[in-house]
Order: structure tokens, then sequence, then C-alpha cells
């Protein structure tokens, strides 16, 4: 087999990137379709609803069937472990070309589509948790962000912003404003630093260089004091006379 050029790897390299960005995109836009489809439909459920025993309005099964939950493979028993397996059968029976997640509550067996049944409503205390939780949290500081330029399945470049703590760009598809839809994302370049971000990390970079100076300055000085107190011990050692010896 012959070996392949630079300029076929990095072209065979392209087309994966492009099929796996066309893939995630069309995953991204099914899934949107379907939570119109929800909204449009009224197939979600209510708070009341749920707790009156309403089945799910996507697969027509109970939210729950208050069996309790399944426990563990290894500590079911061998009529647990039939029943389990039985109905991972119908589950793949139901939504084996679904690909998506499943879910279920505490306290039940049966399980749900991800893309078939749409999710439970929060409960107003998980509200009140999650508005909690992001008054909580400080926004990005602008130093503390990246660019990123973005190359869509459409052709178009955009810059999106995320925080320098991640190495790579985290989204395989993004919403693409020329287009006004999702789009995946082919191909990523982090941009050089801005102006804030080279200040800001070249502060940061001074105050731990600096911590770093004080931590071998303190290092230093036990050093030298071990080193002094080991040559009074050899000096004292030096000097002392044996028990009887003549002086």
């Amino acid at each position: 087999m012959a070996k392949l050029s630079d300029e076929e790897k990095a072209r065979r390299a392209m087309q994966r990137r492009r099929r796996d960005a066309l893939r995630a995109e069309q995953d991204a836009v099914r899934f949107e379709e379907r939570h119109r489809e929800w909204a449009v439909n009224g197939m979600r459920l209510s708070l009341e609803e749920v707790e009156a025993g309403v089945a799910c309005r996507g697969c027509g099964l109970a939210i729950s069937d208050g069996l309790g939950d399944w426990g563990p493979l290894l500590g079911m028993s061998a009529e647990e472990r039939a029943e389990y397996e039985a109905a991972d059968v119908e589950y793949r029976r139901r939504h084996g070309g679904c690909d998506a997640h499943r879910w279920g509550v505490q306290g039940s067996r049966v399980t749900h589509c991800g893309y078939c049944c749409p999710p439970l409503p929060m409960t107003d205390r998980h509200r009140q948790e999650v508005v909690a939780f992001l008054r909580r949290l400080s926004p990005p500081r602008p130093e503390d962000l990246d660019t990123w330029r973005l190359t869509f399945t459409c052709g178009h470049v955009v810059e999106r912003t995320q925080h320098r703590s991640h190495c790579s760009w985290t989204g395989s598809t993004a919403t693409c404003v020329e287009c006004d839809r999702t789009r995946g994302v082919v191909m990523t370049e982090k941009l050089p630093a801005s102006e804030v971000r080279w200040r800001a990390e070249q502060g940061r970079l001074s105050r731990e260089l600096e911590k770093a100076v004080q931590d071998r300055d303190r290092a230093q000085k036990k050093v030298d004091a071990a080193v002094r107190r080991v040559a009074k011990l050899h000096r004292e050692l030096d000097g002392l006379s044996a028990p009887g010896a003549v002086e």
C-alpha cells in the first residue's frame, strides 16, 4: 500500500472532521425539532399531572411504577436479573433507533427515552436551588477568557469566547448568526491573547515568580541554618575527649 502524502493525510483529516461535525449538527437539530414538537403539541407534563399519576405523553408508560430502584446488578437475584434484562430488551425494541439518553425517577423501574419522552418539570425547590447557585457565580472577567475562531459546516466563521481553563473548544455545535441555526463545528483555532489577557497573564506570572523566590529564600535560610548546625556539631565532636584521656 502506497504511503500517503502529507497533503492526502490533511485532506482525509478534514473529511473526518467535517463528517463528525455534520453528524453532531444533525443530532442537535433533531433534538431541537423534537423540543418544538413537545411545545406545539403540549406534551410536557405539569407538576400537578405528575403528582396525579398521568402517564408520559411520549411513550405512554407511567412516570413511576413505585416498585423501587433496580439496584446494583451484582446484588440482584436471578429473578431480578431476568426482569431487568427483559425490561432492557423491551426498551431497546421501542427506542433502539432514538440514539438518546435514558431517564427515570427515583423509586421506579420505568425507563424513559430522552428523545421520545419530555423531561419532567422542575419543582419549586429545585428551581430555587438553581437560582441560588447561579447567583453565587461571578461573571467571568475579560482577562479570564480566550477567544476562539470557529468554522462551521456552512463555511461561516465566527469568534467566540470561553474560559481559559479549557485547553480546547468544548462544543461540537453552536449557533451560526449568519444562518440563524445550529451548525456543526468543523475547525477551531485559539487566537492570540488580547492585550487585557496578556497583561493579566503577565501579572499572574509575576506574582507566582515573586512567591516562588520568597519560598526559595525561606528554604535557603533553613538550609544555611542546617549547614551551620552540622559544622558546629562536627567541631564539638572533634573537640570531645574520650573518658580517661590525658590532656
